[in-house]
């Protein structure tokens, strides 16, 4: 049954989750001891802060924030896994490659000048930010995982006569869904940060525009604040996909 499923996986992701967040407190617990409270406030201070900081007008940031990756990640990760498929099936992983590693070595902060010149103040500077920035990660996973599928098992199969959906059943459906979650894991966690760089540069309103305005103001509890949002964002995040793929496709991670 599905809720059998709900087990090593799923429990390793969270307590990775939890254990890493317990060490970063623990790490500001022991730094804020060496800066005054104007540079690195103490986790108490902050804690204090939080229910002026996380008010009532805090939430439409946070949704449109949560929307912007949503929507440039999504865009990433269809674009981005099509065209990792197509390069291996038209022998084009090795020029796939290329193309994505010169998209990726473009500075975020040069990117999102150009694309705030191109739409100028709003959502699409962090969406298209996101989408560009991490899609080449998506495509160059993608299309390395097929390229590195198992040849022999692919030999052995077309000796006995497969044809080529049982190819893309049995072997390259197996070999895609565990990149599928790897993409999901790193490629929301950059998404979330570049989303947050593009509110930065160019946007009125976010968690990114949140940022900013608290920098400007050098109001570092509430710069805390927003990064341990982020945080718990990129956590539950990382807890729930790793729950859906145990429930609904731990086949392809372990042997029955």
């Amino acid at each position: 049954p599905l809720t059998m499923r709900f087990s090593t996986a799923t429990a390793r992701a969270l307590r990775n989750n939890l254990v890493g967040l317990a060490l970063l407190l623990a790490a500001w617990l022991v730094a804020a001891g060496f800066f005054p409270d104007y540079i690195l406030p103490s986790p108490a201070k902050v804690w204090r802060a939080a229910p002026a900081i996380l008010d009532a007008d805090f939430a439409p940031h946070l949704a449109l924030t949560v929307q912007r990756v949503f929507i440039g990640f999504g865009l990433a990760f269809g674009i981005g896994s099509a065209a990792g498929i197509l390069a291996f099936t038209l022998r084009l992983t090795e020029a796939l490659s290329s193309a994505m590693v010169a998209l990726q070595a473009m500075p975020g902060a040069i990117l999102g000048v150009i694309l705030l010149l191109i739409f100028g103040i709003g959502d699409w500077v962090p969406i298209a930010l996101v989408a560009l920035l991490t899609l080449p990660t998506i495509a160059i996973n993608t299309a390395n995982a097929l390229a590195r599928r198992d040849l022999r098992l692919e030999q052995y199969m077309r000796s006995a006569g497969a044809r080529r959906r049982d190819l893309v059943r049995y072997l390259y459906v197996p070999t895609l869904i565990p990149t599928f979650q790897s993409n999901l894991s790193l490629g929301f966690g950059l998404g979330i940060k570049v989303v947050v760089l593009g509110e930065f540069i160019g946007s009125q309103a976010g968690l990114g525009y949140l940022l900013n305005v608290a920098m400007i103001q050098f109001a570092m509890s509430a710069v805390l604040i927003y990064l341990w949002v982020i945080l718990l964002i990129m956590a539950l995040f990382e807890g729930a996909q790793s729950l859906l793929f145990d429930l609904f496709l731990g086949k392809y991670f372990y042997p029955s």
